[in-house]
């Protein structure tokens, strides 16, 4: 097996659970997995040059090791452990739990194995995923800290609140926050509000930690913007779920975000977009040196490519003419589909022969290559119509661009038209 960042070791005498596990882990990109089917075949790969994976997901009853003594081998390897068992008792939850795995997962229902995929996507993502812990109590912080290290966190502590807000502010990765509302001389409620001014539910996630019962101020603190709330007595485990489910949800939220202002056919950024976060982008940069340009462009006669060759090489079409427009984008730019065979780049360059420069390139480039599909190339041109941006007056500049394209169009196409 190869040394890959996500390869795993599944040691499983069942064969159904095998198969269960790896059809599981099929779905999860750039897993490696290795499968041992006793104590004695885990020892050997273990033992071998070849094999070092970065996970074990081990059962506790194997043919040759009754006992749960797989995971002490494991371990020995120093080998981050998840327990995927049939045997659930409390003592041998707390027995395991104390040698350091990572998860007790018992395999009583599909939705196990649905959580163990979660799991692993998770261990995945997770170390550029910030967690904040403030906490006047260096033990109580270090208590979460390792459990949130156990997961592979990015983790950061805080003594107090004034201390955690500068670390917010210097870690734009931080996406979850747990803090302790009862501290000396700090008012807990009055950091909760004045993070939630600036930080919304959807863009940190804030529990609630302490160490007293007191379900008045819970209530408060959930009112006041916390999204979860922790007592400091619980399991590291039951952190550790708070904070996953807590950041799940932060996820799915930014997944249908980005989804919003996307086009699902190529990937670009869509009209949503132009006129959200792109247009922000222009209003901010209105005394810059540089200048935004709209530049609409139209692939020439889309329609008999789609009537000639069918609509899986039209897709085909739009999907490289985006791919050669991200290609030759600056960092400053945006890039867009407007739908259909109508796409637009917002340009910023510091005068308008740079940007007609760079679209003529394109244009040549198109009509020269053309386009790829599977029985070959196919011919391929465009026309651009060239607008400058006045202040932050977008919508003007498309209309503009939209006139000089449909010129360009009307003119015999393949062509530039920016005055």
């Amino acid at each position: 097996m190869s040394s890959a960042m996500h390869s795993i070791l599944l040691v499983e005498d069942a064969s159904f659970f095998e198969k269960a596990v790896m059809m599981t882990l099929k779905n999860i990109e750039e897993t490696d997995v290795c499968v041992a089917r006793s104590y004695k075949e885990a020892e050997g790969l273990l033992s071998s040059s070849e094999v070092r994976p970065s996970l074990a997901l081990v059962d506790l009853t194997l043919p040759d090791a009754r006992d749960g003594e797989i995971v002490d081998l494991v371990k020995s390897h120093d080998i981050p452990t998840i327990v995927f068992t049939s045997r659930y008792a409390a003592n041998i939850r707390r027995s395991v739990y104390g040698k350091g795995i990572m998860d007790y997962i018992v395999k009583d229902s599909p939705s196990s194995l649905d959580y163990l995929g979660e799991l692993i996507q998770q261990l995945r993502s997770n170390p550029e995923t910030g967690v904040l812990v403030i906490d006047d109590s260096k033990p109580a912080r270090e208590s979460i800290i390792r459990a949130l290290k156990m997961h592979r966190y990015q983790t950061f502590e805080a003594a107090s609140a004034v201390e955690g807000q500068k670390i917010l502010e210097e870690n734009p990765q931080i996406k979850l926050l747990l803090l302790d509302y009862v501290m000396p001389g700090e008012d807990g409620f009055a950091f909760l509000k004045a993070l939630r001014r600036k930080y919304g539910r959807d863009d940190l996630a804030i529990l609630g930690l302490s160490g007293i019962d007191d379900d008045e101020n819970r209530i408060r603190f959930l009112k006041y913007g916390a999204n979860d709330f922790i007592q400091k007595n619980c399991s590291s485990e039951e952190v550790l779920l708070r904070v996953a489910q807590n950041l799940k949800v932060i996820d799915r939220i930014a997944e249908l975000r980005n989804r919003a202002i996307r086009d699902p056919l190529t990937g670009l950024y869509n009209r949503r977009y132009l006129f959200s976060q792109a247009s922000q982008t222009v209003k901010a940069a209105q005394n810059d040196d540089k200048s935004f340009w709209v530049c609409l462009l139209d692939i020439d006669k889309f329609k008999s490519i789609n009537d000639t060759y069918g609509h899986i090489a039209g897709d085909t079409t739009l999907v490289t003419f985006a791919r050669e427009l991200q290609a030759m984008a600056g960092p400053e730019d945006h890039v867009l589909r407007l739908g259909g065979d109508e796409f637009c780049i917002l340009a910023k360059a510091d005068c308008q022969e740079e940007v007609e420069v760079k679209m003529q390139t394109l244009i040549e480039k198109l009509r020269l290559a053309g386009i790829k599909l599977e029985h070959g190339p196919i011919k391929v041109t465009a026309s651009v119509g060239i607008a400058q941006v006045d202040g932050s007056d977008i919508a003007g500049a498309i209309d503009m661009a939209d006139m000089r394209l449909y010129r360009a169009k009307d003119t015999g196409r393949d062509k530039l038209i920016a005055c």
